[in-house]
């Protein structure tokens, strides 16, 4: 976004906070909208702002409703409004920072799978419903993955993050102290999160920290996920043919060793893996 842009945002958002507020800094780590964390005379608050047309404006608040059960650890709605075409939310800010690096991937997975089965446990009803699509491709984790699909049971919803990865989660040294970016929230099996964080997990450098994050899931939740390897081909072969994307998600919350090359060897060997088996 440039220098201008972010001056007419900013202007809009004082229009419709109705007082002048000021960039404070912008933050990295998502490619779907620009987050930016602004502030009046004695509030600090986050803006986000969506590409042309988003829907975000119209789902993202009847979600944030949906999770204020949570308290603290989800944003709070102040705001909804436009600059231009592109649509932005203002909410609260979370306590909270990108994970830290050093922070042992055993501990990420408790904390990861802690929340998330407290998400599960919200309520769904009345939500957008699962618009995965089947895998496509020729490759055999695509093949794979598409087969996988046509096999799972996709009956039993709850409320879905849809973008659960250590990314969207704030921290404060070890301990998980947010869960943000719910503009994609919505009712489906849970095995979509699980198997979604399971993979960034992999990517991270841990398919232990992933084994450890389901048993940890399982044990919060109190269910069980007999059909993850399924689930978890689908997720793989969802992304596996554009991973090295994800490069400048992983290097906007730390993660620098992650580059497009280090993240196509692990994701290659995951497929690998569940591939074998």
């Amino acid at each position: 976004m440039t220098v201008v842009e972010l001056d007419g945002v900013i202007a809009a958002v004082s229009d419709v906070l109705g007082r002048t507020i000021t960039l404070v800094r912008q933050l990295a780590g998502g490619q779907h909208a620009t987050t930016l964390v602004v502030a009046d005379s004695t509030t600090e608050y986050v803006v986000r702002v969506f590409p042309p047309l988003d829907d975000a404006v119209a789902h993202e608040p009847q979600i944030l409703d949906r999770v204020a059960p949570l308290g603290d650890r989800v944003p709070r709605l102040v705001a909804a409004g436009q600059f231009g075409a592109r649509p932005f939310l203002v909410t609260s800010v979370v306590a909270g920072g990108p994970p830290s690096p050093d922070v042992p991937l055993r501990r990420v997975a408790e904390q990861m799978a802690a929340a998330l089965a407290q998400i599960h446990q919200l309520d769904n009803v009345g939500l957008r419903t699962l618009s995965w699509e089947t895998p496509h491709g020729d490759s055999e984790i695509e093949t794979r993955g598409r087969t996988a699909w046509q096999q799972l049971d996709l009956a039993n919803h709850v409320l879905t993050h849809y973008d659960f990865w250590c990314g969207n989660a704030l921290w404060e040294g070890d301990v998980l102290t947010g869960v943000v970016d719910w503009s994609g929230a919505r009712s489906a099996p849970r095995g979509l999160d699980v198997s979604w964080c399971r993979l960034d997990l992999v990517l991270l450098g841990s398919s232990d920290a992933a084994d450890h994050f389901l048993a940890e899931y399982e044990r919060e939740s109190g269910y069980s996920l007999p059909d993850i390897h399924s689930w978890d081909l689908v997720a793989a072969a969802r992304s596996a043919s554009r991973v090295e994307t994800w490069a400048p998600n992983y290097l906007g919350v730390g993660y620098s060793d992650l580059t497009e090359s280090a993240l196509r060897a692990r994701m290659d060997d995951w497929t690998t893996r569940l591939c074998a088996n």
